[in-house]
């Protein structure tokens, strides 16, 4: 890009500048301590730099300069209060972590790019008192799947009298406007919308829009306001993520699987666990058994306890510590009479 080109878009951007306070606001949101303003350009082009500013009553304050070569650039009154998360990339998106209530006004997000020139956002952030309302009486709940479309039909009820037609997105601290159509038909996208939204303003009774390629943050609610000159109608939806067939399956097939698994496992627990108990079973009945051999098969002619140190003696004390048990050992002795000799 030469220099007369870029001197062309710089004067085109203060254009925009000296004019954006007449520009309807593209999103509002709530003030928090932790906040974000988002600034995502929504085609793929080169972009060659981005401006943050202020709105305040009487002049027009920077906040900050991201440029690919040179940086990022923050003002000394923001320094530490604001960061970018991805300002490598086409998200802009200017992120608070000390806000305070002078921070509530009118913010101006603009991004030069080559070849498609100069796209602008206006933001607002409101006091967070000030709730966005949403009537349940018109509610209507649509399904559909990320990278799917949705539409929406908006019957006004309010008679030949329509002047305007506002179409929003409602999260829980932001507000995003859609579209907005007058009595002429005329249309005036969000930047956020423009690329994959399609309108029909020119019916006088009803106003439908289709949003192509959701993703998840757009499943929130979205609004439908018609003004008229006596009368106001609002219809809401909430659009949801539906169920896939397909992972359902998958889910329950997984859940069905890790039980019969669970089931084999606690099988061979029960049965590993019944075999060590008989096989300890068995080797205390042989213990017990050997030990009662031995004890019927002791000679006749034993006289009590013997000095001999033999190796059934030592086997035999063994046992009897092992099993705890103390045999006593009787002996029947022969009543001998000694006749004296004559």
């Amino acid at each position: 890009m030469n220099h007369a080109a870029l001197f062309i878009a710089v004067l085109q951007l203060c254009e925009i500048l000296a004019n954006v306070e007449g520009k309807v606001v593209d999103s509002t949101v709530k003030l928090s301590e932790k906040m974000k303003l988002e600034c995502i350009y929504p085609k793929k082009a080169v972009i060659i730099q981005t401006s943050w500013m202020k709105f305040n009553v009487t002049h027009k304050e920077n906040i900050a300069v991201l440029h690919p070569i040179y940086g990022i650039h923050i003002e000394d009154k923001y320094n530490g209060r604001i960061y970018f998360e991805n300002a490598s990339r086409e998200d802009k998106s200017l992120s608070f972590i000390k806000s305070t209530l002078e921070d509530v006004g009118l913010y101006f997000c603009s991004i030069v790019t080559y070849p498609d020139g100069i796209w602008e956002k206006v933001i607002e952030i409101i006091q967070p008192a000030d709730a966005f309302e949403v009537s349940e009486k018109q509610n209507n709940h649509v399904f559909t799947k990320p990278g799917g479309n949705v539409a929406f039909t908006c019957p006004y009820k309010i008679g030949d009298s329509v002047q305007q037609v506002k179409w929003e997105r409602i999260k829980a601290d932001q507000v995003d406007i859609i579209v907005l159509c007058n009595s002429s038909g005329k249309q005036s996208f969000g930047p956020d919308f423009k690329e994959r939204t399609l309108v029909d303003c020119s019916d006088q009774a009803n106003s439908m829009i289709v949003i192509q390629n959701i993703t998840d943050s757009d499943f929130a609610t979205y609004r439908c306001v018609a003004t008229g000159r006596n009368k106001t109608y609002v219809m809401s939806f909430t659009v949801a993520a539906a169920w896939d067939g397909k992972w359902f399956i998958i889910y329950i097939a997984g859940g069905i699987s890790a039980a019969v698994l669970l089931l084999v496992f606690l099988l061979i627990f029960c049965i590993t666990t019944a075999y060590c108990k008989k096989k300890k079973r068995k080797r205390i009945t042989e213990a017990l058994s050997k030990a009662s051999y031995s004890t019927q098969t002791l000679p006749a002619n034993s006289y009590g306890r013997s000095n001999f140190h033999g190796t059934w003696n030592t086997e035999r004390r063994a046992e009897e510590s092992s099993l705890g048990q103390t045999e006593e050992i009787y002996v029947n002795c022969k009543n001998v009479s000694h006749k004296s000799k004559k």
